[in-house]
């Protein structure tokens, strides 16, 4: 059963992740419904039935998630898709590690049965729980540096998280095999990782997780977000067809020596580098550096293999 629910999330965490690319900083609501647009009958090509992931969604209180967006936000109205903040435009670098506000958001708008995952409010006709906790945000806004006083606050979120949890019949019945928790930061719940091993985790990467933690045999790995400009479907420049125009199948431009001594990044190197269409170049990664146009923007860490490139 957790095989071809890991597997349908991981098809749904990708669906939402690609269309974060194009909502980045536009308000989500009117693109959410792109989710639904797969023919009648169509399945996942991870399920048999057909049928969609349903999700229950815990209500947790905003300082969990949200009003790290919005301060002033309140507890009292209910989340919705119509009172969810949009992703800010000037979250920088947070935007790359945002699935977890994009996940939240995409079972806040979604409900029809063509969704490849839909939200239930009966916590008994769940398949998984999804525990929508910022912890990526948590930890760039409350003491990024490991070593301020804000850090703190970091760490009692996780703390009362997993009193609240701890105390839930749902989390106790599977041991919280069943609940999905968004990690995708390396240092996202680093105080309290050890009491969530058991659960479906979100990451971009396996490079900080323990493999009695973390591992591809229950867990997720999604796509980064992008933090530039992309190029629109009108062209940019006047280039015509963004997607035609571009000249590079996969470009890569960074620190090629990276965890393990970069060991997986040089042997992809070997393999991709000198190819006529392929642009692979070690290198510091800025927002110059990355203005190419290519097909295929390369990240080491998750995966994109996505028609859309980061270009400005």
């Amino acid at each position: 059963m957790y095989g071809k629910t890991i597997c349908t999330i991981v098809f749904f965490i990708f669906l939402v992740a690609s269309f974060s690319i194009y909502m980045g900083t536009v308000d989500p609501r009117p693109y959410f419904y792109l989710l639904q647009s797969q023919p009648n009958g169509a399945s996942s090509p991870c399920s048999s039935s057909g049928k969609p992931l349903r999700v229950f969604m815990y209500d947790l209180p905003r300082k969990f998630n949200i009003a790290m967006m919005d301060p002033h936000s309140s507890d009292v109205e209910p989340i919705t898709g119509k009172n969810l903040p949009s992703w800010p435009q000037t979250s920088g670098i947070k935007r790359q590690h945002s699935v977890e506000y994009w996940l939240m958001a995409s079972l806040l708008n979604g409900g029809e049965d063509e969704n490849e995952a839909i939200r239930v409010f009966d916590p008994d006709l769940a398949d998984v729980f999804y525990v929508p906790f910022f912890s990526s945000l948590s930890f760039n806004t409350h003491g990024k540096n490991m070593t301020d006083p804000d850090t703190e606050f970091d760490r009692l979120l996780q703390v009362e998280l997993m009193e609240f949890l701890e105390n839930s019949k749902y989390w106790n019945r599977s041991g919280g095999k069943d609940h999905v928790i968004p990690m995708t930061h390396p240092n996202a719940f680093r105080f309290l990782r050890q009491q969530v091993n058991a659960s479906i985790l979100i990451v971009v990467d396996f490079g900080r997780y323990s493999k009695d933690m973390a591992r591809l045999s229950k867990d997720v790995v999604s796509p980064y977000v992008h933090v530039v400009e992309s190029l629109n479907e009108e062209g940019d420049d006047g280039m015509g067809d963004p997607f035609e125009a571009r000249t590079t199948l996969l470009y890569f431009r960074g620190n090629t020596v990276r965890k393990d001594e970069g060991k997986i990044r040089l042997r992809l190197e070997k393999l991709l580098a000198g190819n006529s269409d392929v642009h692979f170049e070690k290198s510091v990664a800025t927002t110059q550096n990355i203005k190419v146009v290519s097909y295929y923007y390369f990240y080491i860490s998750g995966f994109r293999s996505l028609r859309e490139s980061p270009c400005s």
